[in-house]
């Protein structure tokens, strides 16, 4: 079939159109040049000008209407995205807020795990509070009992020589199974993305409730036995708890998934999964649904006579409890038996005498195999759209177009032409010039949409002419500028660039053009043009300077940022007005609408990172450990003359290396340091080990930085450094934290009979072929609850604590109903000699901040803040309240105290010896610090004191 090519005859757009913009302007002068223009003919010479300027506009017209990704490429042919946008698997997920969210990121981050459980504990204790309890499936193809040699480190205190104790660390070996090891990494998984609020008891193992299964199975012509029965085998499981299978980006999109369903939950390494992949496991099993199961499997032409054997005991149905899993055999567990399965071939029984190791390993060979192709191969996003560099900057001067005759273009007067004739053509060239400056101008803009869509706020409206200075300098020079800040401004929203390279003969029309040319000693200047090249790179001289000052309103350019920055924040789901009550009053520079800009470009550089970790609590397990509050000790020190002068002497010199920094402020020679704040202000991965999301988001909204900064050049306040440099500038505390640092006392009682009381305060631990008891923590408190709502509960319970009789008083109120349950219980938790109700009002409150006092005391902000800064004080309260209403989830409730000095150093203390106690023992290998209960307490109490304090 012959092809033909053909241009349809349609009507070009106006931006693209000649005649019609010719037309148009002819008509605009018709109209309004009140008769002083008679001559419209084409020999004209303010007709042939509106032809060079119509053709230039269509230029412009054919830049603009250029794809939007050959736009944002750039000289090297790679698309600009950072900061420019968020890639959709950056900005559509989020860390795992919900149950499936987090089976999906313990599969994918967890090896040897074929499956995992999560569900929330329900008590009747503690209705409010989010805990969860995780069971996990481990992969069949390992043993999950084999043992791992491992090395610990402890510190130990010994005599010297000279009889002064010292530590030393001694190396010590131990043994743990595979099945232990996984248990720790997917505790420390799970605590990794763990939420604000939110407690993961740690996790256990489903234990297997194996049934056999008895049957006859006929098998098809060809068929292979040891094939047929490794797939049954995968159906069955699969069946009882399905697999959660990873697949690729393109391979998803198969499922006809929206690009928000792909997208929806957290980041994942290894391939997304679906949400209609993530079933619950099966726990009641019917004959007839293995019956179709086995049916369904290639090479099985029936399946008759199935029952589930146990024991020899024949079952039709068979079920299993929530932390247990079923287990379908039909293979004898010894090599050489012969199972249960009876298999028919043509009409013959055959031999089911099967090696069953050998069957099992290559059923596990087969499928690590297939694991490992298809994750080798999995692509996890689209890829990026490839555009085309441009050069939009690049711009031809309409005086080139012109005819020789008009003596504006390259070629220019003649060398014996008259002054006349000079100054005929420069009158000219100056009256064209106008024009060329705003084409080049729109031409600059158009380039640089990029920029002003940024994120970052551009440091300057001509980047052309910055980057030409700075390539001319050697490194020694670019340190050493011989004059400030060149071409840099806040900012800017309007770009522009010189014309001294695109309007030939361009120099005399320039103001103050001669003022590089002057004579050195006994040499005249030459005319030649060392002068001349000297002016391009001066960005003080008169034209480049008046049209800086020209294009750059910094009223208008912060109101049209403002209004970009609001349209961005909108974009991603963010509310302008929302951001602006938050930052009202938060102070980076003095200027109110200056500070907008600067906060919103600073939270929408690091939205991403906020977007995703959005209700984030921090790895209490892996975060660093705080640095003491005082160089070589804490403050706690005895208040003696001579340590009140040594602690003062230390603090002094720490601060003091800082105060010059600080003196500076933000700006760099009168113009504020964008660079330097946004680096200061990113965000990092990291950060979301060692903070909450919702700590991040304060210190940045708010400008904490900043304001302690100021706070600290009028006073030496170790305590203040120590916040800002350590923890973001306050104090945020997890009760549920302080609750998993407790031990527990449990009383029960029966409805009946509720004098009867009996205590429960140890669990018996089997270690060495001996019970060992040990004090029940907060996971114990709610496995017993559970326990007791089984048959027979308080023998179950019995079988795991150490149950006694006690005769004591207890107020009737302290006690609450165990629902399905004729139980009654009252639970105390205690830090060493410090002991508290579970019903206490301390643990109303699930999130506590702490700030200190002169954010609330304007005696106390320093003279910069009293005189020059609009950190509004008294509203902080009212706007740190409403940020939090806005941010947190609806189960976290918090609770703010604004403390003095003297109790702000304790509770620094405190906190650094429970937050360090906290953390995983790298060395010794170990979770829990036995430190931890007692450093608990002494943060209790101070908390209690504060309570105690606001409510008096």
């Amino acid at each position: 079939m012959e092809e033909f090519n053909y241009i349809e005859d349609t009507a070009l757009p106006l931006e693209l159109n000649f005649a019609l913009l010719k037309d148009k302007a002819l008509t605009y002068i018709q109209r309004n040049n009140k008769g002083t223009w008679t001559n419209l003919n084409q020999s004209d010479p303010g007709v042939t000008i509106l032809d060079q300027l119509c053709y230039a506009l269509t230029e412009l017209g054919y830049c603009n209407n250029f794809p939007i990704k050959d736009v944002l490429t750039n000289k090297e042919g790679k698309l600009k995205v950072k900061n420019q946008f968020y890639l959709p698997e950056n900005i559509l997920t989020t860390s795992p807020l919900s149950i499936d969210d987090f089976r999906k990121f313990v599969i994918d981050n967890t090896k040897n795990i074929a499956n995992v459980q999560i569900s929330p504990v329900k008590t009747s204790i503690n209705a409010s509070e989010a805990v969860y309890k995780t069971s996990i499936l481990i992969d069949r193809t390992i043993d999950k009992t084999k043992k791992i040699e491992v090395t610990n480190y402890k510190k130990v205190k010994k005599k010297n020589t000279e009889g002064k104790d010292v530590e030393e660390v001694i190396e010590e070996k131990g043994v743990k199974t595979l099945s232990d090891i996984i248990l720790d990494n997917t505790f420390f998984i799970l605590n990794k993305c763990r939420n604000l609020g939110e407690l993961f008891l740690f996790p256990t193992i489903l234990n297997p409730v194996e049934y056999s299964i008895k049957g006859n199975l006929e098998l098809a012509n060809g068929a292979d036995l040891n094939t047929v029965l490794i797939a049954i085998e995968k159906a069955i499981n699969n069946y009882v708890y399905p697999k959660l299978l990873q697949k690729g980006y393109e391979e998803i999109k198969k499922e006809e998934l929206t690009t928000n369903e792909i997208f929806n939950g957290p980041k994942l390494k290894n391939g997304w999964i679906s949400d209609d992949n993530m079933q619950a496991k099966r726990n009641r099993i019917q004959v007839y649904e293995i019956t179709e199961i086995i049916k369904n499997v290639e090479g099985v032409v029936s399946i008759t006579d199935v029952v589930f054997l146990v024991d020899e005991v024949t079952k039709y149905e068979v079920k299993c409890d929530e932390d247990e899993i079923l287990v379908f055999v039909f293979l004898p567990k010894i090599d050489g038996l012969e199972s249960n399965l009876k298999v028919n071939l043509k009409g013959r029984y055959i031999n089911t005498t099967i090696k069953t190791s050998s069957l099992k390993e290559f059923s596990f060979l087969e499928e690590s195999y297939g694991q490992i192709c298809k994750v080798s191969r999995v692509r996890l996003a689209p890829n990026l759209p490839e555009g085309k560099y441009r050069d939009i900057s690049s711009y031809f001067s309409i005086q080139n177009t012109f005819p020789d005759a008009y003596k504006v273009g390259v070629k220019g007067v003649s060398a014996n032409a008259s002054d006349f004739e000079i100054a005929q053509s420069r009158q000219l060239k100056g009256y064209l010039t106008l024009f060329d400056q705003v084409l080049t101008n729109q031409f600059m803009q158009l380039s640089n949409i990029g920029g002003l869509f940024s994120f970052e706020n551009a440091v300057t409206g001509n980047p052309t002419d910055r980057e030409q200075f700075y390539s001319v300098k050697t490194a020694y020079e670019k340190h050493h500028l011989k004059y400030p800040v060149p071409y840099i401004s806040f900012s800017p929203t309007y770009y522009y660039q010189s014309l001294y390279k695109e309007v030939p003969h361009i120099r005399p029309l320039l103001k103050n053009f001669q003022k590089h040319d002057f004579v050195y000693g006994l040499f005249p200047f030459e005319e030649g043009d060392n002068g001349w090249a000297k002016y391009q790179i001066d960005p003080y001289n008169s034209y480049i300077w008046g049209l800086l000052s020209f294009m750059e309103d910094e009223t208008v350019n912060l109101e049209r940022r403002n209004n970009l920055l609001d349209n961005l924040l909108a974009r991603h789901g963010e509310s302008p007005s929302v951001i602006d009550i938050i930052i009202e009053g938060t102070v980076y520079s003095g200027n109110s609408q200056k500070d907008k800009v600067i906060l919103k470009s600073l939270y929408l550089q690091n939205l991403g990172l906020l977007s995703y970790y959005r209700m984030k609590a921090y790895d209490y397990i892996g975060a660093m450990p705080l640095k003491k509050i005082c160089e070589g000790g804490n403050l706690n020190i005895q208040k003696t003359k001579k340590n009140k002068i040594f602690e003062f002497k230390k603090i002094r010199k720490l601060i003091k290396g800082k105060r010059e920094e600080w003196l500076q402020g933000n700006q760099k020679d009168f113009i504020f340091n964008t660079v330097k704040v946004n680096e200061e202000q990113r965000i990092t991965e990291n950060d979301f080990i060692n903070f909450s999301a919702v700590e991040l988001k304060i210190n940045l909204l708010f400008a904490l930085n900043t304001y302690y900064q100021d706070y600290l050049i009028d006073h030496v306040d170790f305590c203040a450094y120590w916040l800002i440099t350590q923890r973001k500038g306050f104090l945020c505390i997890e009760t549920n934290l302080l609750k998993e640092s407790a031990d527990f006392e449990i009383i029960i009682t029966e409805k009946d009979n509720e004098k009867k009381l009996k205590k429960i305060t140890n669990k018996i631990v089997i270690k060495d072929n001996a019970d060992h008891q040990s004090s029940l923590k907060y996971n114990d408190v709610l496995l017993i609850e559970y326990l007791l709502k089984k048959k027979d509960g308080l023998a179950k319970v019995k079988d795991r604590y150490n149950v006694e009789i006690i005769n004591s008083i207890y107020i009737k109120e302290d006690f609450k109903v165990i629902e399905s349950t004729p139980f009654l219980c009252s639970v105390n938790a205690f830090w060493n000699d410090t002991l508290m109700h579970l019903s206490n009002s301390f643990f109303n409150n699930s999130l506590i901040f702490i700030f200190p006092d002169f954010f609330v005391d304007k005696n106390k902000c320093g003279k910069k803040d009293k005189k020059n800064r609009s950190f509004k004080i008294s509203d902080f309260k009212n706007r740190f309240n409403f940020f939090l209403e806005n941010d947190l989830p609806v189960q976290v409730v918090p609770e703010n105290y604004f403390v003095n000095n003297g109790m702000l150093k304790k509770l620094i203390v405190a906190y650094s010896n429970w937050y360090n106690s906290l953390r995983f023992n790298q060395n010794e290998k170990k979770i829990y610090n036995p430190k931890l209960k007692k450093n608990a307490e002494e943060l209790v109490k101070l908390i209690v004191e504060l309570n105690t304090n606001k409510r008096c």
